[in-house]
Order: C-alpha cells, then structure tokens, then sequence
C-alpha cells in the first residue's frame, strides 16, 4: 500500500525552488538513471565477465604451478637424501679403513713386542706360581668350605 507522502510526491512542482512556475510532475528518476546508466552497466558486464575468466584462469595457472613446485621440491628432496646416504656410506669407509689400518698397526707393534720378548723371566713364573696355589687355596674343600 502506497504512503502518503508517495503520493504527495507526485504533484509536487517539477522546478527547483525559486519564481512560481507551472506545477508538473516530476520527471522519473529511477527510470532516467535506468536509462542512462544501462548501456555503460552492460558494459561494464562484460567486462566483469571479462574479468571472471581472468580470474579463472589465473587460479588454474596458479594450482599447476603450484603442483610443480611441489613435485621440485620432492625431487630436490629426494635428490638430497640420496647424497646424504652416499656421503654417510663415504665417510662410514674412511672410518672403517682408518680403523683397520690402525688395528693393523696395533697388531704388528703387539707382534713386533711378543717377537722382541724371549719368554718368561724367573719373577714371572714366580708370580704365576704364587697366583695359582691362592686360587687352588681359595676353592671350596669337598665339604664346601673354602
């Protein structure tokens, strides 16, 4: 239902303030804007279109790029790993060769020492002796005292 001041409106006069003039009705605004702004609004529709398939487009551009760059970076992960495990492999053998090379060295300084020796000297045997009868001494008699 129209309001008053609706319909009030519709006979008041269509100039501006000032000297009397005829009363009119005033013109339509909302068709006259309608009017002028339509076409450029249809332009502007295509262009906002436009603008859509850009959109678009820059989305499906950015998840392949996206993707590639994920699958990059898991080759150069991948790649990455792979020479860590054959810098590991490489310095594991230096250590290992280097050990071996010291064992080595150690058995030949031991062998050269046991070669050097003659065997055994009077206070050795002795020892050995006197170690012996404490650990005959030491062991449990048949009725398992010490």
């Amino acid at each position: 239902m129209p309001q008053l001041g609706d319909f009030l409106n519709r006979f008041r006069p269509a100039g501006a303030p000032g000297a009397a003039t005829r009363a009119g009705v005033p013109a339509d605004r909302a068709a006259d804007l309608a009017a002028e702004l339509g076409p450029v609004l249809a332009l502007l529709a295509a262009a906002d279109a436009e603008c859509a398939d850009l959109i678009g487009e820059a989305e499906l551009e950015s998840a392949r790029l996206t993707d590639q760059a994920r699958e990059q970076a898991a080759d150069i992960a991948d790649a990455a790993a792979r020479r860590a495990d054959a810098a590991r492999a490489a310095a594991a053998a230096e250590v290992l060769d280097a050990a071996r090379q010291q064992a080595d060295q150690a058995e030949a300084a031991a062998a050269a020492a046991a070669a050097a020796r003659s065997g055994p000297d009077e206070a050795d045997l002795a020892e050995l002796v006197r170690a012996a009868v404490d650990l005959v001494r030491a062991m449990p008699d048949e009725a398992g005292r010490p």
